[in-house]
């Protein structure tokens, strides 16, 4: 091999080192860049203790696992990705009361955890696997109860926010809005199809479901003001159909169903700190004829 040979030899060496070197470089760039992705600081920290939801970081979002047991004593369990985009999407929407109650009946994880929760697991004394309506109902219920009630102040540093769907899902916890628009946005997809309202009393609020939705189990459910909806707690395990020992002060579904402006002007101030409460509310009404 003469010297020009040799020469040849070593420069197409180096230059496959060079090569090799720059795809290694890449590849640990790259797996930089997604070690520094998946340990980016998020929002999504107040799940606490509870042992009903746990969370695990994904490359492209969040595995949760919700375990719960419902008002008959029946044991669930139900795996649930969201994507970390999805997350923050709906995070930087914001949302006043009646938007975030039409966005949560929109919601396309709300539909698919309405979808997984048909093929959840759900055990008692006989474990079937085609569940009827009221046991569905009951675990969708039993899902939104497992969720830890957190205020605004506690969970977010804030006098008020309004989480959307795929928030509380995340967070595994939320306030009386957030956990009503959770319950909102289950009900309201094709699988059961209810028609659904947000319920408003003095400082609380609660989900409502048209009285002819509901399954034949719940038929004698008392109703709330207005005779159309029967009232769930979102907060608090009750009887579908009881509720907070509070006047109702407004039910709002496709448009104003209810609403008691007379309680609503003695609330004066206390109601009214966060003009965006009830002003779409008090509008709707104002063009209904009484």
């Amino acid at each position: 091999m003469n010297r020009r040979e040799l020469l040849n030899k070593a420069l197409d060496r180096v230059a496959l080192g060079a090569v090799a070197s720059s795809v290694l470089e890449l590849s640990d760039l790259w797996s930089v860049a997604l070690s520094l992705s998946a340990s980016e600081p998020t929002r999504p920290t107040p799940i606490d203790t509870r042992d009903s939801v746990t969370r695990e970081r994904t490359v492209d979002g969040y595995a949760m696992t919700y375990e719960w047991t419902d008002r008959s004593g029946r044991e669930w369990r139900l795996e649930f990705p969201i994507e970390r985009s999805a997350y923050r999407e709906a995070a930087d929407e914001a949302h006043g009361y009646v938007s975030g109650f039409e966005a949560a009946k929109t919601s396309a994880h709300a539909e698919q955890l309405t979808g997984a929760l048909l093929n959840a697991t759900a055990t008692d004394k006989c474990t079937q696997r085609s569940l009827p309506e009221s046991v569905l109902l009951d675990g969708a219920i039993g899902l939104v109860h497992s969720l830890r009630y957190a205020t605004d102040a506690e969970s977010m540093g804030a006098p008020d926010y309004i989480r959307t769907v795929e928030e509380t899902l995340v967070d595994g916890c939320g306030d009386c809005e957030d956990l009503t628009y959770l319950l909102v946005g289950i009900l309201s997809q094709p699988a059961f199809g209810y028609r659904t309202a947000m319920v408003i009393l003095p400082g609380h609020m609660l989900a409502g479901v048209h009285r002819d939705d509901l399954p034949a189990a719940y038929a004698d459910a008392p109703t709330l003001p207005g005779g159309t909806h029967v009232a769930i707690e979102c907060t608090t395990p009750r009887p579908i159909g009881e509720f907070k020992d509070e006047p109702v002060l407004a039910v709002y579904g496709d448009g104003v169903k209810y609403i008691d402006q007379s309680a609503i002007a003695d609330m004066g101030e206390d109601l009214l700190q966060d003009p965006t409460q009830f002003q779409t509310i008090a509008d709707a009404s104002a063009k209904r004829p009484h």
